[in-house]
């Protein structure tokens, strides 16, 4: 998919591109800061990619549709992976303490059920959970 879509945009599959991407695949839905992906990235053996160039790639990934960057106004931009596949509309949990942001699938029936009137047409919108998380708690 991705070889197709940066063929199309005249760009090249570099191993960092890749490597990036498989980090987005491998976090199961977590968001992920450029922080994040630089350290997942420098925990694996031989790889020495700079910071700079992960956030370029992350960038051109962005441009391209295949990621998506999420701002909650705290000083972290974070990112996720997108997932047309699916009717469900994402929902973040932020913890308070840490920072961590937990992305979570939440439908728009769910949604649509919190509402005082059922009638309502729901075309977009944004939810954000503040809370502790259970690293935190302890």
């Amino acid at each position: 998919m991705l070889k197709k879509v940066l063929r199309e945009k005249k760009q090249r599959m570099t191993a960092q591109r890749e490597l990036i991407l498989k980090v987005f695949l491998e976090s199961n839905g977590k968001l992920m800061s450029l922080d994040d992906v630089y350290m997942q990235i420098r925990r694996r053996k031989n790889h020495k990619t700079s910071k700079m160039t992960i956030k370029r790639g992350i960038e051109l990934l962005e441009e391209l549709g295949i990621i998506r960057k999420i701002d909650f106004d705290d000083g972290v931009v974070r990112y996720e992976l997108i997932d047309d596949v699916t009717d469900e509309v994402n929902a973040i949990f932020i913890c308070e303490n840490c920072g961590k942001a937990v992305k979570m699938e939440v439908s728009k029936e769910a949604i649509k059920n919190l509402l005082p009137k059922k009638d309502i047409e729901i075309k977009d919108f944004e939810l954000k959970i503040y809370g502790i998380c259970t690293e935190c708690q302890v």
